[in-house]
């Protein structure tokens, strides 16, 4: 038989005994569910009997006990885990594709910083990403756009910003001809 790991699903629960899987639940809180349904249509001593069951969850319940017992919750649970199973793969899935793009990246400054050695030395080595230089780049290098100008040098072309809109021109008051 296979020891309960904590990263098993049925781990050990804080009393000691092993906790119910989710699946174990429903399947019982549908057998219990018929069972009820059997004694109730039943005869005058089942109708008591599901009475007795019935009143035994209900003082489980208010004593502070959890009494998981409603399928229809149960399944909704099981729902809610599904999700976020989903949800956290997916986390894992990014996590790890941002690792493998990240030591692509790596690998891909460290190549260039070898071949650049080669040929002349550390001084000819980039050393960093943002100043590798592609065949690519070195074709789009003229046609970089420029950014417009911010700030009190802006002039017409760009848009003024509160507190830079230039020289005054004439006092506040000043008569206008």
């Amino acid at each position: 038989s296979k020891k309960a790991t904590y990263l098993d699903n049925k781990s050990l629960a804080k009393s000691g005994g092993k906790k119910k899987s989710l699946d174990r639940l429903l399947a019982d809180a549908e057998k219990k569910r018929d069972r009820l349904q059997e004694l109730k249509a039943g005869t005058e001593e089942d109708k008591e009997k599901a009475m007795r069951i019935q009143w035994g969850d209900t003082l489980k319940e208010a004593s502070g006990e959890r009494v998981r017992d409603d399928p229809a919750l149960i399944r909704k649970a099981m729902k809610r885990k599904a999700k976020k199973k989903a949800k956290s793969a997916k986390a894992w899935e990014a996590r790890t594709e941002e690792l493998k793009d990240a030591k692509d990246q790596k690998q891909k400054i460290r190549s260039h910083n070898l071949e650049k050695r080669k040929l002349g030395g550390t001084v000819a080595a980039n050393l960093s990403k943002k100043r590798i230089v592609t065949e690519e780049d070195k074709d789009n290098e003229g046609k970089k756009e420029k950014r417009p100008r911010l700030g009190p040098y802006a002039g017409a072309g760009g848009k003024s910003r509160a507190g830079f809109e230039g020289k005054r021109q004439a006092f506040i008051n000043e008569a206008k001809p």
